[in-house]
């Protein structure tokens, strides 16, 4: 067996992972015809970006005669690629974002560093230096080839904002009484996924506000929210925020999908959404859409209002099985960094982690306007969770956020159901 597959299921093994037949196409993957190659994404072809792959694969084939076959498993992938490692019957290759379980997948063996493959194959400088940071981990594994970013700002309906007598809120005040105006207006404020990860990311971009990126990074990675005053100021802030009304009845129980849909039927104003959801902004709501950040609190470390953006949204990630066929992968990766391919990525409106130039000028959205124009210089970028949030904390962590959306629990409680998440993780 393979010393990294067997690394693999060993750690696999412990975390009670059990070998069971591989669902929704996880299957028949690995090894065999090296002219083949088994690609395993997250992306689906009901979206602008599983369609802008498939299109970019039917030239790959086109061109080097190497047939690929695309199994698509969204949300579920981590689990049924898992699965399919114990078997041996993993696909060769994955495009997948770089969060939760995936995070230690190169240290246990789940699949091959690309270190020697970054050095080797002909890639130019297509990946920038930042993006090869974000995606190595602390044993200088790096996991995989950086493709697809993010960027996520606060959303902003000019309209109805006007309509309530207030504008764009600049500043915590401001972001409070804005609020209240659309309320009386009968427009719900702020929507986010307060019991899901969109949710999260939205606690933990406010839970920073205090302490400097250092600090932040630490708090990240450690937990320890109750000890830390700065933290903690983060947390009073967000309370004061819940309770102020900033946020829309009922928040605590919403997911991402139908926050989105508040947002986009103008049934609320504010709305912090990430790049994925740009190409779903219909008219007038994209017209009247003003891309930002969360507001700049007094004594804060922010001198502008801060955004999340990343590079981690989507990878190539290499196989144990994949490996047998380095020949092909290479021919995959390489074409795939190759300008006219990222073309076609980006006129899907798909944010790019590389630093090929692209051609913008004819994207007719307002909203992919402004996030590659206007929001760039508007924004300071704050630390994104994802790289640094241990992977068996992430999902747990739902729930405590969900408290913390939830009026009634104060600071204390809900630093202690954050910090009781890391203390469970060990």
């Amino acid at each position: 067996m393979h010393r990294f597959r067997q690394a693999g299921l060993a750690v696999l093994v412990t975390t009670g992972l059990a070998l069971t037949a591989c669902s929704s196409g996880g299957a028949s993957a690995g090894g065999g015809d090296a002219d083949s190659i088994t690609l395993q994404t997250i992306w689906t072809s009901g979206n602008s970006q599983g369609t802008a792959l498939r299109d970019a694969i039917k030239e790959f084939t086109a061109e080097s005669g190497i047939k690929v076959k695309i199994l698509e498993n969204g949300e579920d992938l981590n689990q049924v690629y898992e699965t399919s490692l114990l078997a041996g019957d993993e696909a060769d290759v994955l495009l997948v974002g770089l969060l939760e379980k995936q995070l230690d997948w190169a240290k246990n063996g789940a699949v091959i560093p690309v270190n020697d493959y970054l050095k080797d194959w002909d890639l130019g400088d297509a990946i920038p230096k930042a993006a090869v940071e974000a995606w190595t981990d602390d044993e200088d594994n790096v996991r995989g080839f950086p493709y697809t970013g993010f960027t996520w700002p606060w959303w902003y309906n000019t309209d109805l904002l006007k309509k309530a007598g207030t504008e764009v809120p600049k500043t915590i005040d401001e972001l409070k009484s804005a609020a209240a105006a659309l309320r009386a207006s009968g427009v719900g404020p702020v929507a986010t996924g307060g019991n899901d990860w969109s949710g999260q990311k939205i606690f933990l971009q406010i839970l920073q506000t205090y302490m400097d990126e250092k600090e932040t990074v630490q708090v990240f990675e450690k937990g320890g929210l109750c000890k830390s005053p700065n933290a903690m100021k983060g947390v009073e802030l967000f309370a004061e925020l819940r309770d102020a009304g900033v946020f829309v009845d009922g928040v605590e129980g919403l997911t991402a999908d139908q926050a989105q849909a508040l947002y986009m039927s103008g049934k609320a104003a504010i709305g912090p959404m990430g790049s994925w959801a740009y190409l779903h902004a219909e008219e007038p709501v994209a017209s009247a859409t003003e891309l930002g950040g969360f507001p700049v609190a007094s004594g804060g470390t922010f001198t502008k209002p801060n955004a999340y953006r990343g590079d981690t949204s989507a990878g190539w990630w290499v196989t144990p099985n994949g490996q047998k066929k380095e020949a092909s992968l290479k021919k995959l990766v390489e074409f795939m960094y190759k300008p006219s391919t990222i073309q076609i990525m980006a006129d899907a409106g798909i944010v790019m982690a590389t630093s090929t130039k692209v051609d913008t000028s004819h994207i007719d959205s307002p909203i992919i306007a402004q996030a590659n124009g206007p929001l760039l210089d508007s924004v300071d970028w704050a630390v994104m969770p994802d790289g640094h949030v241990p992977g068996d904390v992430s999902n747990p962590m739902y729930r405590a956020t969900s408290v913390a959306y939830t009026k009634g629990n104060d600071a204390q409680a809900i630093c202690a159901a954050v910090d009781n998440v890391y203390a469970a993780a060990g």
